[in-house]
């Protein structure tokens, strides 16, 4: 890739399935982009003059460029989408545990980290198992508003969490704020009349035209997360998700 002209290195795609067992608990659609080296293709060899093989740098993050929303589910359904900033993990936390209010660690600091009054709070778990955050799954993707903030605790409006001692290694808190909203027709893209709903653009994202060069842009330790605002009906109805990313 050309850094200098910000070419994209690859463009990988991204997919994910709501069902009515998930009720309306959020889950990682697209999930953080860290830097990283791509390793070498067997049997790669140098460029002439060149002594070992030239190595694919990924610099981090990267733009959501296309994607849709499909529904096997014979009624309309309405899907929220946030924009998540991943701001603690387990790996500069300590032991981290939840109480029905908040959240504690052992080492490290929420207010370093960046928490404040007001925001909008998420638990999921590492990349490998990004949607299991918790030994309670119900606890992963439940949105909660950070109440009060101290070096070592968050506290959430009410009592949303069940008390898990110590979260799983690898277990992530993210900063969300609502992108936007998508009415999902019933059988979108499952029925020969309706068509699947534009996961970006139109009327009601329209800081994302549908036009070259746009899209919704992600830093390193960005993510897109989906909810539904009322859940799937029973199986085996389900809304699944697509997207195309351009990765840096």
């Amino acid at each position: 890739m050309s850094n200098l002209l910000n070419t994209p290195a690859a463009f990988p795609l991204f997919t994910e399935n709501l069902i009515a067992a998930n009720g309306t608990n959020a889950k990682i659609f697209v999930d953080c982009l860290p830097p990283s080296i791509v390793a070498a293709i067997t049997g790669e060899t140098a460029l002439p003059g060149e002594g070992a093989v030239r190595q694919c740098i990924l610099r981090g993050g990267g733009r959501v460029i296309d994607g849709s929303v499909s529904s096997t589910d014979g009624s309309a359904k309405s899907l929220l989408i946030y924009n998540g900033e991943r701001l603690t993990d387990q790996s500069n936390a300590g032991v981290m545990s939840l109480t029905t209010s908040g959240v504690a660690r052992t080492a490290g600091s929420f207010i370093s980290d960046g928490w404040t009054v007001g925001n909008a709070l998420m638990l999921f778990g590492p990349p490998l198992a990004r949607n299991i955050g918790s030994a309670t799954q119900a606890n992963t993707g439940l949105l909660a508003i950070v109440t009060a903030v101290s070096a070592l605790a968050l506290s959430v409006s009410g009592t949303p969490f069940t008390v898990d001692a110590a979260l799983p290694p690898g277990a992530r808190l993210f900063r969300v704020s609502q992108h936007t909203r998508r009415a999902i027709p019933a059988s979108a893209g499952n029925a020969d009349g309706t068509p699947p709903v534009p996961l970006i653009g139109g009327t009601q994202d329209p800081s994302a035209p549908s036009q070259p060069d746009a899209g919704w842009e992600m830093g390193q330790s960005n993510a897109v997360i989906v909810a539904l605002v009322a859940a799937v009906s029973a199986l085996p109805a389900r809304i699944d998700l697509r997207a195309s990313v351009a990765i840096r």
